[in-house]
């Protein structure tokens, strides 16, 4: 989904991940998994960075690799 559609302090689930395999390992090394709740954190408009709270960890992750994701709101 578009980052633009979530706005910040907003939760939302994983319903899929797409990619390549090298980005799945990643993302299940720092716990983004189908079913993990994130909150979107404040992302500066000028960073190509996506900041989220995932588990109680914050992670940045580049928008491209953000947008392999496929969530929801909740």
């Amino acid at each position: 989904m578009n980052k633009n559609r979530l706005k910040e302090g907003e939760r939302a689930i994983i319903i899929d991940l797409h990619g390549a395999d090298d980005l799945k390992a990643y993302l299940l090394t720092h716990g983004i998994t189908i079913g993990s709740i994130f909150i979107k954190n404040y992302s500066p408009s000028y960073a190509n960075l996506i900041n989220i709270t995932i588990s109680g960890k914050m992670l940045s992750l580049r928008s491209a690799d953000f947008n392999t994701l496929e969530w929801t709101r909740i």
